[in-house]
């Protein structure tokens, strides 16, 4: 076992930098980096954000389903550019290494072959392998003040056989729309994407009434228990992201509109009679009187009316008379009209007539004022 395997394998190591301090960042190593390998380029060049290691021990690449497969060590692995030494210390054992932070990676022949037999797929590799073992990770960073050398956070090298496919970008597939009776407390909606790994998240939510949960939080619902048909918010809007990973292709968003459902669930407020409130006696049966109208704040609801007075009638929302009017017997009237709309909710109001006078008497008798005649009176005295 060589010097560099010995280390690597050491449970635990100090880094001293006797070159510089360094404040690492590797947040955009390698990110979405890809590759194109063939029979004449069996070699990547990898940039990172600042300085690292190579670490080719126990590594592993996976196929385009996420099949592991073993990473052998590369036939050779060279720093470019400038470097700057770390003196690493294990036990009583000191080490100088060059850091660089671009570093030209030749495949070992046995992992080209099994890229190549399998031409047409996209193989990645990841710069940290998290799983169980000793350090599983491609690129080793510097530490600062004698600490523990870090691993770099895990990011992606693609790796392609002579063209790489075109990556499917990911969409959200499930309907933008649906409804909602208002007040209603829970409605759910099942989000669903092209990549059924996606995992979902809200990313805009001004009223506050939705949430996720669920396998991925595929299951959007909505809690319309403060929403009333009635307001002047009649829809609201929530944006959702969906992701498999780094990249616009891996991310998308959908804006999703819920439209409230009007429910019967006001009273009717008011009754309305257009018409003359004057009555002549005499009138006929069946004579319309005036129209009924309410005023309800449930929009295309329907109304029936009734008269608690029986000499009244109503046909559809028509006020009928229902008897023959008498002055000499009545000179007013009234009846309460009650309304109920569809839900069964009723409002009642009274409406009051005067009845007319008609000379509807026939004379019963004729009186003259003199009936003394006086002799020779002139003609028309």
């Amino acid at each position: 076992m060589n010097t560099f395997n010995r280390f690597i394998i050491a449970s635990f190591y100090l880094l001293a930098l006797s070159a510089q301090t360094l404040a690492l960042d590797f947040t955009q190593v390698t990110k979405n980096t890809t590759y194109i390998l063939s029979d004449t380029q069996k070699t990547i060049r990898v940039t990172l954000d600042d300085y690292a290691l190579v670490v080719n021990k126990n590594n592993r690449f996976f196929d385009e389903n996420n099949n592991q497969i073993a990473l052998h060590r590369f036939d050779d692995r060279s720093g470019v550019g400038t470097s700057i030494t770390a003196h690493l210390k294990s036990g009583s054992n000191d080490y100088d290494f060059p850091f660089y932070k671009t570093w030209d990676l030749t495949l070992h022949s046995s992992t080209i072959a099994v890229i190549k037999n399998q031409g047409g797929k996209r193989f990645t590799i990841k710069t940290h392998y998290n799983s169980s073992g000793v350090y599983k990770s491609l690129f080793y960073g510097a530490s600062i003040n004698g600490a523990e050398s870090p691993f770099i956070p895990q990011r992606t090298i693609n790796l392609c056989w002579e063209s790489c496919p075109v990556p499917a970008t990911l969409t959200i597939t499930s309907t933008n729309t649906f409804s909602a009776n208002e007040k209603a407390a829970s409605i759910t909606h099942t989000l669903i994407a092209s990549d059924t790994t996606a995992t979902f998240s809200i990313t805009e939510n001004t009223s506050g009434f939705f949430s996720l949960s669920g396998t991925n939080n595929n299951t959007l619902t909505f809690n319309g228990t403060n929403t009333d048909f009635e307001s002047a918010t009649k829809s609201y809007t929530v944006k959702i992201k969906a992701t498999t990973g780094d990249g616009d292709d891996k991310n998308t968003e959908q804006t999703i509109t819920v439209t409230l459902n009007d429910l019967n669930d006001e009273t009717p407020t008011a009754i309305t009679l257009t018409g003359d409130r004057t009555i002549a006696e005499n009138t006929s049966t069946g004579a319309e009187l005036g129209t009924l109208s309410t005023t309800d704040a449930d929009a295309n609801d329907t109304f029936t009316y009734t008269s608690s007075n029986t000499k009244f009638t109503i046909d559809n929302n028509k006020l009928k008379l229902n008897t023959t009017l008498d002055y000499e017997n009545a000179t007013s009237l009234s009846t309460t009209i009650t309304v109920t709309d569809a839900n069964s909710h009723t409002f009642d109001k009274t409406f009051n007539f005067t009845v007319s006078d008609i000379d509807d008497t026939a004379p019963i008798n004729i009186l003259l004022s003199n009936v003394n005649l006086i002799k020779d009176q002139p003609a028309n005295t």
